[in-house]
């Protein structure tokens, strides 16, 4: 999704969407003309260690091994 479509529905501001994206690397699906669209469940996932107070991992993939180790520790519990 846009920066602009993850920010109504996190009620986020836009640019701050564009701002996680640029700092933490977002993963970034394509373009839909002038905007980039991104992967909304990794700047979900951007947005929970921000707001958890946990440090963002550098890389989507490391986002994505994070996510997979969180749903498995759920899982077990």
């Amino acid at each position: 999704m846009t920066a602009r479509q993850a920010a109504e529905r996190m009620e986020r501001e836009p640019c701050t969407i564009r701002k996680w994206a640029s700092r933490y690397h977002a993963r970034q699906l394509g373009r839909v003309g002038r905007e980039v669209v991104y992967d909304y469940a990794d700047l979900a996932f951007i947005e929970w260690c921000i707001w958890a107070g946990r440090e963002v991992p550098a890389t989507a993939e490391a986002r994505d091994e994070l996510r997979a180790a969180r749903r498995a520790a759920t899982a077990a519990a």
